[in-house]
């Protein structure tokens, strides 16, 4: 009898230790230099606007969001808010725990929502976090507009930092994942926790729908959600922790930021290990563009496993 052989399951499994050996590669050619401790490696200006302000400008973040979702709904028809929120954390791929964990089957129920109503819910998060951080730096330069960079890199240079460092630090993620999949299998098994329901954007990747909708929403996820989330977290919340505190608690405490705005218990841990890893790469690049073409290369690699792995006979959650 012939046997059956999972060319997708294989693919990604060449990937993942591909990617192992790259990364043990790159951290012995990174740990065989010579450089300085990273708590003297300061390489972006703090933010210290002071903490009103600063609640001023998450006041307005969550305002904006808020208005531009229920003004939406009311137009179209949307469900509440809530909705939107929790597709965008799906697309933020759950910190890779989806890779390496699974732990629930596949079920045959269709996703809920359209590869449409996806990426029209994400843009209703996006755009308007985009536009109020760009607006308080526009009108009102004294509190909110102050120097990102400390270096200019082009995009070019960007990618060529942001690269090798992904492919050193993702096994780090991967770890995270597996671990806290694990606890929380173990949480679900005392019946501390109930289980996971499949994902929504695993749904819409597995049963496919209008391609064009399902690109856009790709490029969302690769794209505008690294643009977006960087300059708030990172340019935003990060500096501003960092005129507050040590170097290393504004790290984890952006990071449990970005974890908690996520709002998703499955990746809340890999999430605060990829918001630490993100800081760190924005403080020692200098430049938020190298953050961000990292964060895109951790969206395009979750995303292109699942689509991989959508195709195996495996189960993924």
């Amino acid at each position: 009898m012939p046997v059956d052989i999972d060319s997708a399951a294989i693919l990604a499994g060449s990937i993942f230790v591909a990617i192992l050996v790259a990364s043990a590669v790159l951290w012995i050619v990174h740990l065989q230099r010579n450089q300085r401790k990273f708590a003297c490696e300061a390489g972006v200006s703090a933010w210290p606007i002071g903490w009103i302000n600063f609640g001023i400008f998450l006041c307005a973040l969550i305002t904006s969001v808020f208005v531009v979702q229920l003004f939406a709904g009311g137009l179209i028809q949307l469900k509440p808010p809530i909705e939107a929120t929790t597709i965008d954390n799906e697309i933020e791929l759950d910190a890779a725990a989806d890779l390496v964990s699974s732990q629930c089957p596949l079920t045959t129920e269709h996703p809920s929502l359209t590869p449409r109503m996806a990426v029209l819910a994400v843009l209703l998060l996006q755009l308007p976090l985009l536009g109020t951080f760009c607006a308080l730096r526009r009108f009102y330069p004294n509190h909110f507009s102050s120097r990102i960079n400390s270096q200019h890199l082009t995009l070019w240079q960007s990618f060529t930092q942001a690269i090798p460092q992904f492919i050193r630090y993702l096994p780090i993620i991967w770890i995270v994942s597996f671990a806290w999949s694990q606890l929380l299998t173990k949480l679900q098994q005392l019946s501390i926790i109930d289980e996971f329901p499949p994902q929504e954007l695993i749904k819409l990747f597995t049963y496919g729908g209008d391609p064009v909708a399902i690109t856009l929403l790709a490029a969302c996820a690769v794209v505008l959600a690294p643009i977006v989330e960087e300059l708030i977290f990172r340019a935003g919340i990060y500096r501003f922790l960092k005129s507050q505190a040590s170097l290393l608690t504004a790290q984890i405490i952006s990071g449990v930021f970005f974890a908690v705005m996520h709002g998703n218990l499955m990746s809340f841990l890999p999430l605060v290990a990829v918001g630490i890893i993100l800081a760190r790469v924005y403080e020692r690049s200098g430049s938020i563009l190298v953050s961000m073409c990292f964060h895109a290369c951790f969206n395009g690699f979750s995303l292109l496993i699942l689509l991989i792995m959508s195709q195996s006979s495996f189960p993924i959650n």
